[in-house]
């Protein structure tokens, strides 16, 4: 009986060995996983932030290559700009200097022109005097302005307008056969006889040009005086214009190059005596009541100055939108 109690205690003691055992074996199993769980915490934990870390990089990268793509995308703009300015500078250049020569040119010509009028007047002035010396006309030629004063062969009256003086019809008579022989050869409309290789119609107007002295008209003031002297001054050219018309009708048929006609009147009154007559002694009022023809040349171009002078004008509207 007794060896049978010790053999209970006995088999118990074993028990609880082995669930003591088991109780350590699953403490330590309760360790280890929760050694492991504290380490797959730390893992996920690391393995989040690497993959927030590799998503930044890429986005970093991607922004990068963004970035680089749109300094490319600009430097191109910006080159493509600069090479745009470039060309327009050069065509710039290249139109200002072509304008540059056709300026050049243009005045070249129009200076040649202007002096070619000029000796063609010279030559016309000098036919003119020549053909009035030979009649023994006496008369005053300036060159320059091209204007022919006749104030000592073509005197009046004072207060008067008609020829009355034998002398006067025939310095007018003899101005009339000299301008009809003179005048065709530079100008249109009538037949050109005895003309030389180099006369043209260069001619816009031929003026009879009328004036009067400075004195005052009685009872009447100075405006009213001016007023009369404006008008006999006109009725003065009338009379020498109707004159030269009549003892030459040819003249009637000169023509400037727009088929205008080339004979016309004026008169100025007392408002351009004579520089070395402007006293009032008698011999310089006598002087002033005169007539002069003046000798307009024509303001027309030439077909080769207007060819420059349009080129021109292409050449300011080439880049006109």
């Amino acid at each position: 009986m007794r060896n049978d109690g010790l053999g209970e205690e006995e088999g118990e003691g074993y028990f609880a060995s082995v669930s003591d055992l088991m109780v350590g074996v699953l403490f330590v199993f309760l360790l280890m996983l929760t050694v492991f769980a504290l380490n797959y915490r730390d893992d996920s934990a690391q393995l989040a932030d690497l993959i927030a870390r590799a998503e930044q990089a890429e986005r970093a990268a991607a922004q990068a290559q963004h970035d680089a793509e749109v300094a490319r995308v600009e430097a191109q703009l910006q080159a493509e700009a600069a090479k745009k300015e470039t060309l327009e500078a050069n065509h710039l250049r290249i139109q200002n200097d072509l304008l540059r020569q056709r300026l050049a040119e243009a005045a070249t010509a129009l200076e040649r022109e202007l002096q070619d009028r000029e000796q063609v007047r010279a030559v016309l002035l000098q036919r003119l005097a020549h053909g009035l010396d030979v009649a023994g006309i006496r008369f005053v030629l300036d060159q320059q302005s091209g204007v022919l004063h006749l104030s000592d062969e073509v005197p009046f009256a004072t207060g008067r307008s008609d020829l009355i003086d034998p002398r006067t019809k025939h310095t007018v008579q003899v101005l009339a056969e000299v301008l009809a022989g003179t005048l065709p050869c530079f100008a249109q409309g009538a037949e050109r006889h005895d003309c030389g290789p180099g006369d043209l119609p260069i001619l816009e107007a031929v003026l009879v040009e009328g004036h009067t002295d400075k004195q005052s008209y009685p009872n009447l003031t100075a405006a009213q005086s001016q007023q009369e002297n404006d008008r006999l001054s006109t009725a003065r050219a009338l009379t020498v214009f109707a004159e030269l018309r009549q003892q030459k009708p040819v003249l009637d048929d000169l023509r400037n190059t727009t088929n205008q006609p080339l004979l016309g009147v004026s008169g100025y009154g007392e408002r351009r005596p004579l520089p070395d007559a402007t006293s009032l002694a008698e011999s310089d009022l006598k002087r002033n009541r005169r007539i002069d023809l003046r000798f307009v040349l024509s303001s027309r171009t030439s077909d080769e100055l207007k060819r420059l002078l349009d080129g021109i004008i292409a050449l300011q509207h080439a880049d006109t939108p």
